[in-house]
């Protein structure tokens, strides 16, 4: 319902507005990791340190999470401020990446899945430098694939990252499928 309420907004805003605002809109939509520039860099810059930072922070009380909650409360941790506090962080880091490079569909899926399988751990002191590295790795490695060699053109670099990544999650939901079979 969120989605739908969303789109119909959107919707009437392209509906109002300008030929070339629709265009902008257009091209935000495909991603794009050279839009930043500036202030702009310095805003993204500021929301991405805060929003890790925040994430660093909390990897203490994820770990005693990963325990249940129960285990959790026992070690002082309180559920719902950590849980309002981790969502917070989560929006300001997937806001300020999607307001100023665009959705980059499938890294904020797909990294940390990754991330968990290569490192073998669940430990979020390893797994929040693990998936800045190996997003930062990722999402490089897509950009280099989205400029085509010998073109002044350049590939959406979302359709790059949906190219790489669903097959990736699909082969995540596939194991964890078959794991979980394997146990009943």
């Amino acid at each position: 319902m969120v989605g739908s309420l969303s789109g119909a907004l959107v919707s009437v805003l392209q509906y109002f507005s300008e030929a070339q605002e629709i265009k902008s809109f257009l091209i935000w939509t495909f991603g794009n990791l050279g839009g930043v520039h500036g202030g702009e860099l310095v805003i993204l810059t500021i929301a991405v340190l805060v929003g890790l930072g925040g994430a660093w922070w909390f990897s203490k009380p994820l770990n005693a999470l990963l325990l249940g909650e129960s285990y959790a409360k026992s070690m002082g941790v309180n559920i719902s401020s950590t849980r309002l506090l981790v969502i917070i962080i989560t929006a300001i880091l997937a806001g300020a990446i999607t307001a100023f490079c665009g959705p980059l569909a499938f890294i904020g899926i797909a990294i940390p899945h990754l991330a968990r399988i290569i490192f073998k751990t669940a430990n979020h002191r390893i797994l929040i430098p693990a998936c800045i590295l190996l997003g930062a790795l990722v999402m490089t490695l897509c950009d280099l694939v989205s400029q085509i060699p010998g073109s002044s053109r350049t590939l959406p670099i979302n359709a790059i990252t949906s190219l790489l990544g669903a097959p990736a999650v699909i082969a995540i939901l596939i194991k964890n499928r078959n794991l979980s079979k394997s146990f009943s």
